[in-house]
């Protein structure tokens, strides 16, 4: 299982919020099993969002979508930001 923390700029969060609600079904053909989104209290033009994936190829394939990069032109995104793949690290483990 993989993490992936996007961080993203857009025009109006409304705009954006419907778009990324529009593609729930998308991310869970990828394997998406669950997303929490963050906005930036000082920069209301700001998501941080983490999303959980199952198969990390099937998570590459949908960022690097002709639909998901449609989608964000609909969604008004001025900055596709940053992405991180992060693994979880289990309590008690130094690794």
């Amino acid at each position: 299982m993989a993490h992936l923390l996007v961080q993203q700029r857009f025009e109006e969060f409304d705009r954006w919020k419907a778009v990324f609600d529009r593609l729930a079904p998308t991310r869970a053909a990828a394997s998406c099993r669950s997303t929490a989104v963050f906005r930036n209290l000082e920069d209301p033009h700001e998501v941080v969002v983490l999303f959980e994936f199952d198969d990390l190829a099937l998570a590459r394939e949908h960022m690097g979508s002709a639909e998901l990069h449609a989608a964000w032109r609909d969604a008004g995104v001025t900055d596709p930001g940053t992405r991180t793949v992060l693994a979880a690290v289990p309590e008690g483990s130094g690794r």
